[in-house]
């Protein structure tokens, strides 16, 4: 399956809780949940940055692959620190 949203901003706690995500629990690596601009994940500098860790983590350890597609509120200088993996998907 693949799930999209989008405009995520960095506020994960309520848009990816099973509350209102319950569809997570039964998903594997093989689902995507893909959001499509402004992910927010890596933005902030100093302390804050272990809230930052945290999510990417636990997004890393989730049962389903997560996609983003940056948008134009991202940090693009820490956003250009990270290993960049390309998907290309071809729909026939």
């Amino acid at each position: 399956m693949i799930y999209i949203t989008g405009d995520t901003h960095g506020e994960f706690k309520y848009r990816f809780n099973t509350e209102n995500f319950p569809e997570q629990r039964e998903m594997t690596k093989d689902d995507y949940v893909i959001i499509c601009g402004d992910f927010g994940g890596v933005w902030d500098v100093g302390w804050k940055s272990r809230n930052e860790k945290h999510w990417l983590n636990l997004f890393e350890e989730r049962s389903y692959t997560l996609l983003f597609i940056d948008g134009n509120h991202e940090n693009f200088d820490r956003l250009t620190g990270y290993p960049m993996k390309i998907i290309l998907w071809i729909l026939l």
